[in-house]
């Protein structure tokens, strides 16, 4: 499946999951998390996965949340979003997820 904001690649039996968001320094809004459910889930589902690597940047793994989306919303805007569901989509992969981290991993990136 393509994705926009993240790479995501099987090498023999490990799903590889890479940030892609460099001119934001990886910074976790909604849409990226959407899709690191999406690509998790999938490599979680795939028979031939054994375990999966989260990686980011060189100089930068993630740099938290995305302040810039946060200052376009209002509360309920927030509320409706609901954040908390994607990692909660995250938390049911069932396979080991080793995070690769280089460089820095700030706030909700870490």
């Amino acid at each position: 499946m393509p994705y926009e904001l993240i790479l995501s690649e099987r090498d023999g039996p490990v799903g590889v999951v890479t940030l892609n968001r460099p001119k934001q320094l990886n910074a976790l809004n909604s849409a990226i998390l959407t899709e690191l459910a999406d690509a998790l889930t999938a490599h979680d589902q795939d028979d031939e996965v054994r375990a999966i690597v989260l990686t980011g940047g060189a100089e930068v793994f993630a740099a938290g949340a995305d302040l810039k989306e946060f200052a376009t919303k209002s509360a309920v805007d927030v509320m409706v979003d609901n954040r908390v569901a994607l990692f909660d989509r995250l938390r049911t992969v069932s396979k080991p997820v080793i995070a690769a981290v280089s460089g820095y991993a700030l706030g909700g990136g870490w």
